[in-house]
Parts: structure tokens; sequence; C-alpha cells
């Protein structure tokens, strides 16, 4: 008769990545904390109309936090970047926060230039802060 092996659970830890209604939540929550962000309107109706953190293309957000952007993790959860924190989140075309992922946030925090690239969005993402007016707080 053989030993029954233990099976040890993995503890489950919180996904830094938010997906669907939570995610239209944080692109709500960096929108009203961006500078960038300004309401307009388009023949869908009213939508959040803003800057890429990395080159500056303009982004929409609907309302209902629907977008095409991308939620950029300025410096990457996998070396110790929060996912909660708003300082640390930005919206983002999908092809800029493609490139950081593939030539700098891996190499993050032991390559000079990863250092250098994270350090200048982390001051880009300081000086677009606002604090949300109240009407924009969740």
């Amino acid at each position: 008769m053989g030993l029954k092996k233990k099976s040890r659970k993995k503890r489950e830890l919180p996904d830094p990545h938010a997906k669907g209604a939570a995610r239209c939540r944080q692109a709500l929550e960096i929108v009203a904390t961006d500078n960038t962000f300004n309401l307009g309107f388009d023949s869908a109706g009213p939508l959040w109309i803003g800057r890429c953190l990395h080159c500056n293309t303009a982004m929409y957000v609907r309302t209902n936090g629907g977008t095409d952007a991308t939620v950029e993790h300025i410096v990457p959860t996998s070396k110790g970047g929060s996912g909660t924190d708003l300082m640390n989140l930005a919206l983002a075309c999908k092809e800029c926060n493609n490139e950081k992922g593939v030539r700098h946030d891996q190499n993050y925090p032991r390559d000079k230039r990863a250092c250098e690239v994270i350090g200048k969005l982390l001051e880009k993402r300081s000086e677009r802060w606002r604090k949300p007016p109240p009407e924009m707080v969740l």
C-alpha cells in the first residue's frame, strides 16, 4: 500500500491585472487622476479624451470605462510594482505598452536603460497627476 501525498494548495494571490468590469473601473480611476484626459463627445455620446503615457497619441475612454487603451504598470508587477497604486498605473496605447514590456520590463532593475525609461515614465505620470474632482471619484 502506497502513501498518499498531501496535495499542497498554492496560495492564490490577487491578480494585479484587472479584467472585465474591474478593468473598466481601473481605467476610469486612471482617467480621474490623469490631467491629459478631458470630457468630450462623439456620435456615440460622452467619452474621455486623453494621451498615451509614452507617445502622446490620442486615446479614448468611454464613460463606462470601455477602451482600447491598455493599463500600463510603470514598474512591472513582476518586479515589485503595484497593480493598484494609481501612481504606478497609466493608460497607454497597445503598441507602446507591448514595446516597453518586451524591451524594458524584463530587464528592470538590472539594466541601466530600463531603469532610465521607467524613471522617466514615473516622472511623467507624476507631472500628469491630478486629484480627481468629486464627480469623478468612483
